[in-house]
C-alpha cells in the first residue's frame, strides 16, 4: 500500500480536526465522526464535575452515576440501577462497594426476595445529592439553552432509538465462507 505523502497526511489531520470541532455540515456527518462528536459531548458533559466536585467529594463519575441514578427511585438493586444508567455490571459493583465505605449507601434485604438486596442512600447520600443537583441542572440548562420544544422532543427520538439500539445483543456478521 503506498504511503502518503507528509502534505497529504497534514490535509487529512486538518480536516479530521475540523469536522470533530466544527459546525454542523453535510461533510460532518459520517458515522464515525457522528460518533466521536458524541463522545466529545460526553466529556464536555462531564468536564464540570472532573473541574471540581470529583476531589471536593471524594466521589468518582461512576459512583455519581449511581448516586444520581438512585436517589430518584428511592430504592433499587444493583442489576436495575445499570440497566437505568448504562453503567457495566462490575462499574456498579464497585461504586456501590465505594459509596458503602463512605458512609452515602446502603442496604437491605428485599422482602420479596431474600437473596435479592435493594440499595438505598443514607442521610449523608442524599445530602451530597441535594448539593449535586444544582451542578447537574446548571449543566442541563447550558446543554438544551436555545432548544425548542420541537428539537428537544426529536433529541428525545434519537437518543431512545440510539439507546435502545446499543442495548440489544450485538449481531456478529456473518463468517466468511
Amino acid at each position: 500500500m503506498p504511503r502518503k505523502n507528509a502534505t497529504q497526511t497534514a490535509a487529512d489531520r486538518e480536516r479530521w480536526l475540523q469536522a470533530l470541532s466544527a459546525k454542523d455540515e453535510a461533510s460532518h456527518r459520517s458515522r464515525s465522526l457522528l460518533l466521536y462528536r458524541l463522545l466529545k459531548l460526553s466529556n464536555l458533559i462531564e468536564t464540570p464535575f472532573f473541574s471540581g466536585d470529583s476531589v471536593r467529594y471524594q466521589i468518582s463519575m461512576n459512583e455519581l452515576r449511581v448516586l444520581m441514578t438512585l436517589a430518584p427511585m428511592g430504592e433499587a438493586a444493583s442489576h436495575e440501577i445499570g440497566e437505568v444508567a448504562g453503567v457495566h455490571p462490575m462499574n456498579v459493583s464497585r461504586a456501590v462497594g465505594a459509596l458503602r465505605r463512605s458512609g452515602r449507601l446502603t442496604e437491605r434485604a428485599d422482602p420479596q426476595n431474600g437473596r435479592r438486596k435493594l440499595l438505598m442512600l443514607t442521610a449523608e447520600g442524599r445530602k451530597l445529592y441535594k448539593t449535586l443537583l444544582p451542578h447537574v441542572q446548571d449543566v442541563s440548562a447550558q446543554l438544551f439553552a436555545g432548544m425548542t420544544p420541537e428539537e428537544m422532543a426529536t433529541l428525545s427520538r434519537l437518543l431512545a432509538g440510539m439507546t435502545e439500539r446499543l442495548q440489544q445483543p450485538a449481531v456478529s456478521p456473518p463468517e466468511a465462507g
